[in-house]
């Protein structure tokens, strides 16, 4: 196998555990629909798509919210519910990322949208001691920047094109097979991590750690 010189890493459910679960339970208690039809991990109502590709303002995202939920609840407890998703930021994968960065190219590859990454970034300055979550590797491509979002091609030959990589170069994870397919489709060397806290093994497999 030629040696990997760039690692490309999802976030959700690769480096930091969520738990869309808790995200549905916190909206069904503003809900006056059942919110798990509005909102699922496998499948997300049109606003979502919309606000992960920053084409939605995240006022316009609470503003659609809105529809859905009780009279007279205020953005701070949209907010709240939406970032009840985040369930852990395990440390051992911060310090791995650490060791990580300093043998390869490191790269951050998320679908994701503003709230959100404000508060990854708040967490990594208050838990972390690092200006955002970006810090942790060479660079950080957030679909709600580049306008575009996990399977579609565009944003794999973004972040090829932005960093000058060579595909078959470059290790790729994530959690949802479609996306991993779309890589490997450009020639990059993807795979899925099935098992949240079977990272470190997957990397020990490829010889990368």
């Amino acid at each position: 196998m030629q040696p990997f010189k760039n690692l490309i890493f999802d976030l959700g459910e690769v480096i930091i555990d969520i738990d869309y679960s808790q995200t549905i339970a916190a909206f069904q208690k503003l809900a006056i629909v059942d919110f798990r039809e509005v909102v699922s991990y496998a499948t997300q109502s049109h606003i979502f798509d919309l606000y992960e590709k920053g084409k939605v303002t995240t006022a316009g995202f609470r503003n659609e919210l809105k529809q859905f939920l009780r009279p007279g609840t205020t953005d701070i407890e949209i907010e709240n519910a939406w970032n009840a998703i985040f369930f852990d930021f395990p440390r051992a994968k911060i310090d791995l990322l650490k060791q990580l960065k300093s043998r390869y190219k490191t790269f951050a590859l998320s679908n994701i949208n503003e709230i959100h990454v404000d508060t990854i970034n708040r967490v990594a300055h208050e838990k972390f001691g690092e200006a955002d979550f970006g810090s942790f590797f060479h660079g950080a491509y957030y679909s709600n920047e580049i306008g575009f979002r996990k399977p579609e091609q565009e944003i794999y030959n973004y972040i090829l094109e932005k960093e000058n990589l060579v595909a078959a170069e470059t290790f790729f994870v994530d959690d949802k097979r479609e996306n991993i397919e779309a890589a490997r489709a450009l020639g990059i060397h993807a795979y899925q991590l099935k098992d949240r806290n079977k990272l470190n093994e997957l990397l020990a497999e490829l010889k990368i750690i």
